[in-house]
């Protein structure tokens, strides 16, 4: 093999991934807009796979059901976790570093690329109206909590199972849950605002640390 075929061929891959990428990326764009304006119940993949310009049998090579596709946004998010928690720095306080790490996902800084908060807006209101979503949902965020433990306890060189890693997961989780209900309410603005997302998240850590310091 010559370099020009060897750089050709990897160019081709290069332009193979490329188009999964967005291909993926229309079949979530399409079924997020057509379960938030029609209701999920109402929508079907053979409308999703329309919308996207490609056929339902590629569509179930992607993802194996409608609410996958829909959930799409918070699977991105365990991936662009994971690795923006590989680049924290490790000074001890894991909990920070789990804050630091959602807050540059947040602004567009992490290290897999940029995380579409306007999907998850969606994404959280097509839940509220489907109980098949929700309850898929609740399946996701239980690997949500699996795999940052995971990585957590990698960081502190302790079992997965350790009870100081499942304090540390559980508090972000419920720092998290805080920020999103702000966002939800309309205090602070919409949750696709980035900065407004990342401020409201980085002020319900220093709240955390002030009421924890009495304890």
């Amino acid at each position: 093999m010559t370099l020009v075929q060897a750089a050709t061929g990897q160019v081709r891959a290069g332009l193979r991934e490329r188009k999964k990428v967005q291909t993926r990326d229309r079949l979530i764009a399409a079924a997020l807009k057509l379960c938030d304006e029609q209701g999920f119940e109402a929508t079907t993949v053979d409308q999703i796979s329309d919308a996207a310009d490609i056929s339902p049998r590629t569509f179930n090579r992607y993802f194996a059901t409608k609410e996958d596709v829909v959930l799409a946004p918070a699977e991105d998010m365990i991936v662009a976790m994971a690795d923006s928690l590989d680049a924290q720095p490790r000074t001890g306080n894991e909990i920070e570093a789990l804050i630091n790490a959602q807050v540059q996902i947040l602004g567009g800084r992490c290290p897999v690329g940029s995380v579409d908060l306007s999907r998850f807006e969606t994404m959280n209101r097509i839940i509220q109206n489907a109980p098949a979503v929700n309850a898929r949902g609740m399946e996701l965020s239980d690997r949500k909590f699996r795999s940052i433990s995971d990585k957590v306890a990698e960081r502190m060189e302790v079992p997965a199972d350790d009870a100081r890693v499942r304090v540390i997961v559980s508090v972000f989780m419920s720092l998290m849950h805080i920020s999103l209900d702000t966002w939800r309410c309309g205090q602070v603005g919409s949750m696709a605002d980035s900065t407004v997302a990342a401020d409201t998240l980085k002020a319900t850590y220093q709240t955390f640390r002030e009421v924890a310091k009495n304890l």
